[in-house]
């Protein structure tokens, strides 16, 4: 595995890990938005560990994908 390689999926990682943190507002650190009572209950987000693990798997499948097609399409560029 190369330099550029490694350094690809440690960055994907980490965006992963980010995105899965800001899904639970309260681990964050996020502001505390004011909003009417009426627009709350659309608004909250719902703290499922799943739903962080479903996000996380998702955001490491596109980065596969990506880097899957980019990797084809540099090959077939050469050719």
């Amino acid at each position: 595995m190369s330099l550029r390689s490694f350094s690809y999926w440690l960055a994907c990682c980490i965006a992963a890990a980010m995105a899965v943190g800001a899904t639970e507002p309260e681990k964050a650190g996020t502001p505390d938005l004011t909003l009417p009572g009426t627009a709350i209950s659309s608004v909250i987000s719902v703290p499922e560990p799943s739903r962080a693990l479903l996000l996380f798997a998702g955001i490491m499948a596109m980065a596969f994908t990506y880097r899957h097609a980019w990797l084809s399409w540099k090959r077939s560029a050469q050719s």
